[in-house]
């Protein structure tokens, strides 16, 4: 549902509560990626674990008191958190994941390509000299878009980030989405290298914070 823009934003945490709107929001936002692929049910999962995660936090925009129309997610380790959820959350990870695997089995080799994808988009000489976290996720409901709800998501991480000590906020987008790239860049982010993952060209942009 479209509001005026002058309506006001509400930015409140990313909570357990919101997963399921965040993983409708997220397959409806990246259609075709990877992590669209692997359904609802685990992107559910992941928005489950993440807030509760000491690697992880999030937020969720609405107008008023609306339901949340955008969200963004942050983690300090990715491979920490995809950990928890093989851990802690594998009771529910484990039948949609298999059964996305069964329907189609190419997912495997890209979850492989997951688990070292810290590997592929970093260098030895950024291996964490200073903090750095990464927006895994920063999703609008499409009948929202043009409204400042991005805007407004990335202004609640770059504060959380500070408040955390974190110097750095990357983010990895296809290189061929031009609309994420002006997104980010207009925001402040550096594109820093490019590189492949899932057999597509991923560009690498980054947030120098300052950090009081």
């Amino acid at each position: 549902m479209n509001r005026p823009t002058h309506a006001p934003i509400q930015i409140s945490p990313l909570a357990p509560a919101h997963a399921d709107r965040a993983a409708a929001l997220h397959v409806a936002g990246q259609p075709g990626t990877f992590l669209t692929a692997l359904g609802p049910k685990v992107l559910a999962v992941l928005y489950r674990v993440l807030p509760v995660s000491p690697v992880g936090f999030g937020f969720v925009a609405a107008f008023e008191e609306g339901s949340p129309l955008a969200f963004a997610a942050v983690t300090t380790s990715t491979g920490r958190l995809f950990v928890e959820m093989g851990t802690r959350r594998l009771p529910a990870l484990l039948p949609p994941l298999l059964t996305r695997f069964v329907q189609q089995p190419s997912l495997i080799v890209r979850s492989a390509q997951t688990v070292i994808y810290p590997f592929l988009a970093y260098d030895e000489e950024e291996a964490a000299d200073q903090p750095v976290a990464e927006l895994l996720a920063i999703m609008t409901d499409p009948t929202a878009q043009g409204q400042g709800l991005g805007a407004a998501l990335i202004t609640a991480a770059t504060d959380a980030c500070r408040q955390r000590g974190i110097a750095l906020l990357d983010v990895t987008v296809d290189a061929a989405n031009s609309g994420a790239r002006r997104f980010y860049a207009r925001h402040g982010f550096n594109f820093r290298r490019q590189f492949v993952l899932y057999g597509r060209d991923m560009a690498l942009y980054r947030l120098p914070l300052v950090v009081s």
